[in-house]
């Protein structure tokens, strides 16, 4: 359950469910299902949809997390009530495309708008996370030196990063060096 513990003594951890998310009677079936927090795509969705969704969400228990792309997606989350939104992920995915912008320029641009700022305001509690090659990503400064980009996502404001498949595909030591590295 949300509160992390089946009644039993052991902590369960909550469920996010990452599906495409478009009709209302998805959030039915996953709360059913026993999810605690869905992922909504702000760009697949108009903004009369978002609201809808965001608002039978809290009805029945589930907390958004939203996926945003550009400042205009970050825009209709702060056309929302404060609170309907318990997390915001900036990414570096095209939705056009669905390639990722393999430089981290996108996830730090979202991270320093204005757009952002604003949510931020309206919902200090959100955690703000950036996701889409997080862990493979190698920046370099004007000295041609490199750079650890999830520091720079943390400097930029963000909570977190989620980290998926891409870090499959990097050897282990490296991992391991730009986890050290990041923390």
């Amino acid at each position: 359950d949300a509160e992390g513990g089946g009644g039993d003594g052991v902590a369960t951890p909550p469920i996010l469910a990452s599906d495409l998310l478009l009709y209302p009677y998805q959030l039915y079936k996953l709360r059913l299902a026993g999810a605690d927090a869905v992922s909504l795509v702000v760009g697949a969705v108009e903004q009369k949809d978002l609201l809808y969704l965001t608002k039978i969400a809290s009805t029945v228990g589930l907390q958004v997390v939203a996926s945003v792309t550009t400042e205009v997606q970050v825009g209709m989350l702060n056309l929302l009530s404060p609170g309907s939104v318990a997390a915001v992920v900036v990414s570096n995915r095209d939705l056009e495309t669905y390639e990722f912008d393999t430089t981290g320029d996108q996830a730090l641009r979202l991270l320093g708008s204005d757009e952002l700022a604003a949510f931020r305001e309206r919902n200090p509690d959100a955690l703000v996370l950036a996701e889409g090659r997080v862990g493979i990503i190698e920046r370099t400064d004007e000295d041609g030196g490199g750079v650890s980009y999830a520091g720079q996502l943390r400097e930029g404001g963000a909570s977190g990063a989620i980290v998926g498949g891409a870090l499959a595909t990097v050897k282990d030591e490296d991992v391991a060096e730009m986890l050290t590295a990041a923390l």
